[in-house]
């Protein structure tokens, strides 16, 4: 199943490679990058809120 689910990735990519330049693959890694950004963020800013309150 896995294997499948990467061929068919690889295809899909491929294809926008080609007949798109990339344009949706690079704007999906783009979005990923964004919620992946933002997830590190609001983890970092959790943990100091955590610290500040253990030191008070």
């Amino acid at each position: 199943m896995f294997r499948l689910l990467l061929v068919i990735l690889v295809l899909v990519v491929g294809y926008d490679a080609v007949v798109h330049q990339g344009a949706y693959t690079r704007e999906a890694w783009n979005g990923i990058v964004r919620l992946t950004d933002s997830s590190v963020e609001g983890a970092r800013n959790l943990g100091e809120r955590a610290r500040t309150e253990v030191r008070d």
